[in-house]
């Protein structure tokens, strides 16, 4: 990691702490304090124990997917990268797509697979993950607007409940953009690339890039198209995933204090989650998702003192977790060189089929 990334991830993080500090001290320093000292062991290993479970699945999902397409890679070394791509989606701004690349370059540099194949996997593997994602937040979104829709949809709530619509019917709308895409076979990622190369500075450098990413396409679809029993595996290990997310608060709050969530809040939490890190603006959601699911607590009814320091112990729950996800991150993007913030493929991850080609300093071709 150069020292720039350094510095740009520390400068991250603290200032994640100070807004996070801001937040506890605005709660009440001492109620929070003792929220967490009644939650207790249990209840935070248990939420370490589902983050594991997230992972675990999340490996399996995308080993099954390297299947296809004859790649051999050990689960260990599968689930570090899933380790390392994580710690990016907290690190970086761009939630569930920051940390990708590092995937890539953390199993490439482990392995010396061909980068643009294991990106095909990743990708195709982002887009299984988002049906499953899809499912699981139009049904609680579903459920939230029904068990409250008396309060969504009324001041001061109104603007929320009228955002989770919107997010949820946007996510089915590209949800079925992007089965569409899958299933004939579209490649809009080379398409794009060729509108661009028709600027002639960009051009030379766009060459390769379109030859992989037309590559990749063709791997994700073919494997989406003909490995069905493959791409239902890896959905239903995402489904198990999701459920492990889902179940973090009902096991903290239930193990906890004894607070017990029925379908309608927990359902509401997870949309109301889910919804605030899709516009993740510092690490791990500081001050965004606090500052949310404080509202959403209020929202339900839980507004009292305790409840929302029960907010906030579950809050500094997550964060403990996140810490220790960026912390071997960390410590594996710097056993293969990879750093958090400044991933690139090395040249010799490029396709041997394209090296000395005739035509690569031409632009691209139409697509067929």
């Amino acid at each position: 990691m150069s020292v720039r990334s350094v510095l740009k991830v520390s400068l991250l993080l603290l200032a994640s702490a100070a807004i996070l500090g801001v937040v506890v001290a605005a709660v009440g320093v001492e109620k929070t304090a003792n929220a967490v000292a009644e939650a207790g062991v249990v209840a935070f290993a248990a939420v370490g124990a589902l983050t594991a479970v997230s992972l675990t699945f999340q490996s399996l999902a995308w080993m099954a997917l390297n299947r296809p397409i004859g790649h051999r890679v050990p689960f260990r070394t599968l689930l570090q990268g899933v380790v390392a791509g994580v710690a990016g989606n907290i690190l970086t701004p761009s939630t569930y797509l920051g940390g990708e690349p590092l995937k890539v370059v953390y199993v490439g540099r482990r392995t010396g697979l061909p980068y643009h194949e294991l990106a095909g996997t990743v990708v195709l593997s982002k887009y299984i993950e988002l049906i499953s994602f899809i499912l699981f937040f139009g049904f609680c979104t579903a459920v939230a607007t029904v068990r409250f829709s008396a309060v969504l949809f009324d001041p001061p709530y109104t603007v929320a409940g009228v955002s989770l619509l919107v997010l949820a019917g946007g996510l089915l709308t590209f949800g079925l953009v992007m089965w569409l895409s899958l299933s004939r076979r579209w490649r809009p990622l080379t398409r794009l690339l060729k509108c661009l190369a028709r600027v002639r500075p960009l051009r030379r450098r766009l060459v390769r890039l379109w030859r992989w990413t037309r590559q990749m396409e063709d791997q994700v679809s073919r494997v989406f198209c003909e490995e069905g029993l493959v791409s239902l595996a890896a959905f239903g290990a995402f489904v198990v995933a999701h459920a492990a997310i889902l179940a973090k608060p009902v096991t903290f709050f239930y193990l906890g204090s004894r607070l017990h969530l029925d379908l309608g809040q927990l359902c509401l939490l997870f949309a109301a989650s889910q919804g605030l890190l899709a516009v993740q603006l510092t690490p791990s959601g500081a001050g965004t998702l606090d500052g949310g699911l404080i509202g959403t607590f209020a929202l339900m009814g839980l507004d009292g003192a305790d409840h929302i320091a029960q907010c906030m112990a579950f809050l500094l729950c997550l964060r403990l977790w996140d810490l220790a996800i960026v912390g071997a991150g960390a410590l594996l993007g710097a056993r293969v060189g990879a750093g958090l913030l400044s991933a690139k493929a090395p040249a010799h991850a490029a396709d041997a089929s394209t090296e000395g080609s005739d035509d690569a300093a031409q632009p691209p071709p139409d697509p067929a």
